[in-house]
């Protein structure tokens, strides 16, 4: 399931907080003039297309959908996308070369391959219960059994299933509530949902565009950068490597790593100055019971007992700036305009 602004911004916010809890100058307060930072554009009347939201939706249905493919037997010969489960037998010099064989592996026609060309063409055409004789090479630094290195091998290939992939067209509830682990358990409840998250994710990514960014404040900078880093540095210990390896599994350099973490840090602090400067102007302020209810929210996802277990790993500020984020989503999203 597509994770949507409202929760990536408030965790971002969460996870500094809760990461570097009980450090000095640890939380994002934010105490800043905010027009020294940005100039925010149009955000009131912000357009949205219809079929842009409808095209999100579609896609996460698609998504939902294909992970719900299954497999049927069909009596059909085998083609491309056809999973093909099948035994093999081989002779060389008319005895039996038991390496060779084979019993209910599994080949995909199209994408599959063997340590044959002739045997990987095989595949294609033939169906359940069919049987085909091929006749390959066998390497010659075969180890499998010295004995038949380099030889000819006939090999005899039975086929006792073919099975097709067939993918769902209609969503249904208990799809929905897998794919959402159970928070949403209808489909007019989750698309009810993604409409509203799917708007508000392409309103605030033309907030975003239409604001002016001046300079950032290095404190909460700082904050996301090291946070970044103590998240990877811990992935790499779990995996019992260095975080530069880990880096270069990622195919990267790294300064070019560590350049991109500062990069993303910058960025997740333009849009908390971008959210907090609306909610500044907007007069957006939390009350107790919204804060309760975000406490609540977040507790649960975060694995928490209750919303007090949660609050003494988690600052009252960044509670309050992660209410002030959905309201301002939710302001935001009110105000736009849909167009087709």
């Amino acid at each position: 399931m597509k994770k949507y602004i409202t929760l990536l911004a408030v965790s971002a916010l969460c996870v500094a907080a809760m990461t570097s809890c009980g450090e000095d100058n640890s939380v994002a307060d934010y105490n800043y003039n905010f027009d020294e930072y940005v100039t925010l554009g149009t955000y009131k009347g912000v357009e949205v297309s219809v079929s842009d939201i409808q095209a999100e939706i579609d896609a996460e249905y698609d998504s939902i959908l294909t992970s719900n493919t299954y497999d049927v037997e069909t009596e059909a010969a085998a083609v491309d996308g056809n999973k093909v489960i099948y035994s093999m037998t081989a002779t060389v010099d008319g005895a039996a070369a038991d390496s060779l064989a084979k019993t209910d592996a599994t080949f995909t026609v199209g994408s599959s391959s063997t340590d044959y060309e002739e045997l990987t063409a095989a595949f294609a055409g033939m169906s359940a219960g069919e049987t085909k004789e091929v006749t390959v090479t066998v390497a010659d630094d075969y180890t499998g059994d010295e004995t038949i290195a380099g030889k000819e091998a006939v090999l005899t290939v039975t086929v006792s299933s073919v099975t097709t992939a067939v993918t769902p067209d209609t969503l249904t509830d208990d799809m929905v509530s897998t794919a959402t682990s159970g928070e949403y358990t209808t489909v007019a409840d989750y698309e009810t949902y993604l409409y509203s998250a799917v708007k508000q994710n392409l309103v605030w990514d033309t907030v975003i565009a239409n604001t002016t960014f001046i300079t950032y404040p290095k404190k909460e900078a700082e904050i996301y950068y090291n946070n970044y880093i103590a998240s990877y540095e811990s992935t790499a210990s779990q995996y019992g490597i260095t975080i530069d390896s880990l880096v270069s599994l990622y195919g990267m350099t790294t300064d070019s790593f560590y350049n991109t973490l500062a990069q993303q840090a910058i960025a997740q602090v333009y849009q908390d100055l971008t959210m907090l400067s609306i909610a500044e102007k907007e007069n957006l302020v939390p009350d107790d019971a919204k804060l309760n209810e975000v406490a609540e929210n977040l507790a649960a996802y975060y694995g928490y007992e209750d919303a007090d277990a949660l609050m003494a790993d988690l600052d009252e500020t960044t509670l309050a700036q992660s209410a002030k984020y959905e309201m301002v989503l939710s302001f935001l999203e009110e105000n736009a305009v849909e167009v087709e």
